[in-house]
């Protein structure tokens, strides 16, 4: 099995969490929904691609940033001196509004799709427009992309392997391994039913620190000192 490994840095980034408005947080890592969207955009796709992926990473520092936030909002705001906008009957609005940066992002991404799809995805990725994950002004430097072959490690408590890196992880690992962390439902796909958007969601958590002392695990031992685990997350068995 081969997947393909994309290293990227990003100086600053924000992975929007959903229905965070007057404060807009971030996820620690991209969700799994961007990485998925993103892998879509580049390979130019036309219908959906059946795909897993490893999110890995992290970020030196948080730093908060006030932007003035610009809506279109409800007629009856006019009210409170808010202008109407003629032909729209919407008033615009200016909100100000913090906004979690993160700051010196490094990520290793690992990708499993029919390999076609990931040859496209790698012809097409500093081609098709300029690389940026999450908003479309926090801009992807791409320092590597490269097909490699994982493989499967078992680990004990005399042969454990130390996680000192942000990952996403299944539940299941995470409960199996005795693994605490941030415990998130993202958004992975959606499918459209008369118009509206239904997300199939994901349970994952994100850990950053930890031990894993049980099971068989894909591993890259060509990443970091030690090597990494590789936990595959989607519609593709690992």
């Amino acid at each position: 099995m081969r997947v393909l490994k994309v290293r990227a840095h990003q100086l600053f980034a924000n992975y929007r969490k959903p229905l965070s408005f007057g404060f807009i947080d971030t996820y620690p890592l991209p969700p799994l929904s961007t990485i998925r969207g993103w892998f879509h955009t580049v390979v130019g796709a036309k219908e959906y691609i059946p795909l897993s992926m490893c999110i890995q990473g992290g970020a030196e520092a948080v730093v908060y940033d006030l932007q003035t936030l610009i809506k279109f909002d409800r007629k009856e705001r006019t009210k409170q001196g808010y202008p109407l906008l003629e032909g729209f009957g919407k008033t615009l609005s200016q909100t100000p509004t913090y906004v979690a940066n993160l700051f010196d992002v490094e990520l290793t991404l690992y990708i499993l799709a029919p390999e076609e799809h990931l040859q496209v995805f790698r012809e097409n990725l500093l081609t098709a427009e300029y690389p940026h994950i999450g908003r479309y002004e926090d801009v992807a430097r791409i320092d590597s992309v490269e097909l490699i072959e994982p493989e499967k490690r078992s680990f004990t408590p005399r042969k454990a392997h130390t996680i000192d890196y942000g990952i996403y992880l299944k539940k299941e690992t995470a409960c199996n391994c005795a693994l605490s962390g941030i415990n998130y439902r993202q958004n992975f796909k959606y499918e459209v039913i008369k118009g509206l958007r239904y997300f199939t969601k994901v349970d994952v958590v994100y850990v950053d620190n930890g031990r894993i002392e049980s099971g068989t695990h894909l591993f890259d031992r060509e990443e970091g000192k030690e090597g990494r685990i590789v936990e595959l997350i989607g519609d593709l068995p690992a």
